[in-house]
């Protein structure tokens, strides 16, 4: 029997958007304990925290329907940023702060309201932190697949042949923390939380949804055949800011297969409406549009089953 998944996308401590999200797709909450009563499962793509001001609520809900076996989760950039921010080590910036994760004014900032609720070296966060941990970064069902923001199956197989769980162990936190291309394992880690890049060609750039003046593009690693870097772009505000010329030089994606099983991220931040992307893969990260996806077993996605939470 196939079991039913309800996919829900980033939360970002954001428990209204979290409870209502469960309610419309038809859970109910008996002492804080929340279940379908059909048996459908929720599947959680992670980014759990930060932005938002509920994190703790958020994480409690969460691993509660887990714990009782109505949830299934998986890791986002941001449960892999907290990881990093809070362990000692060096990071990527070279600043000597005595953390993987630079304690910069920028990722302070973007990391404060988990701070606000979890203070770096308070017991708690250390226990929510080894929580992290057991977050798988992929989940591959039977039927349908989990991915934050990239599912590469190069990259895949390059984490399952180090850790055959897809769970990161503490022994990886640095070398991912310092980007370290020799084994390719923190690459693939990287791009499995954050998706792949490629930079503009000079001059152009573009600012992102937070006003952020970026030149590295996020890619549809979902789409096959030529791209144009307008084509190819994803949470860009304008994309006909962007040259209409064909990609051209290496970049790192791979097009997802046509006749793949059904694949389900979040990430992206997407401007517009909630739709399906391919026939076998959507985004469902909307922020200003909150949806989800009720999988009932289809090889082809069905946008009657994309539902936009009132």
């Amino acid at each position: 029997m196939t079991t039913h998944y309800d996919i829900i996308p980033d939360i970002h401590a954001d428990i209204d958007r979290l409870t209502q999200t469960l309610s419309t797709l038809g859970y109910v909450s008996d002492r804080e304990v929340w279940g379908h009563p059909e048996g459908r499962i929720a599947a959680f793509l992670g980014d759990f925290i930060d932005m938002g001001r509920a994190n703790k609520a958020v994480l409690t809900l969460v691993r509660t329907m887990r714990d009782q076996g109505n949830a299934v989760a998986i890791m986002g950039n941001h449960e892999l940023n907290a990881l990093l921010y809070h362990q000692p080590g060096l990071n990527a910036d070279g600043t000597d702060d005595g953390y993987m994760r630079a304690h910069s004014d920028k990722n302070r900032a973007q990391h404060q309201t988990f701070l606000d609720e979890f203070p770096v070296g308070h017991a708690d966060t250390a226990e929510m932190l080894e929580w992290f941990l057991t977050l798988p970064l992929f989940l591959d069902l039977g039927g349908l697949r989990l991915v934050h923001a990239c599912w590469d199956d190069v990259r895949i197989e390059t984490i399952l042949a180090r850790r055959p769980s897809g769970l990161l162990a503490q022994d990886d936190l640095q070398e991912v923390a310092l980007e370290d291309d020799a084994s390719g394992f923190a690459e693939a880690v990287l791009t499995t939380l954050k998706g792949p890049e490629a930079e503009l060609p000079t001059p152009y750039f573009f600012h992102d949804i937070k006003g952020h003046k970026r030149t590295g593009l996020r890619l549809k690693w979902w789409q096959s055949g030529a791209m144009t870097w307008r084509d190819a772009a994803l949470s860009v505000p304008d994309p006909a800011a962007l040259p209409g010329t064909p990609i051209e030089g290496e970049v790192a994606f791979r097009a997802y297969d046509a006749e793949a099983k059904p694949v389900f991220f979040g990430h992206y931040k997407r401007l517009g409406s909630p739709a399906i992307d391919a026939p076998n893969a959507v985004c469902l990260d909307y922020p200003r549009l909150t949806c989800a996806y009720k999988w009932a077993g289809e090889h082809q996605l069905d946008p009657k089953n994309l539902i936009l939470i009132d």
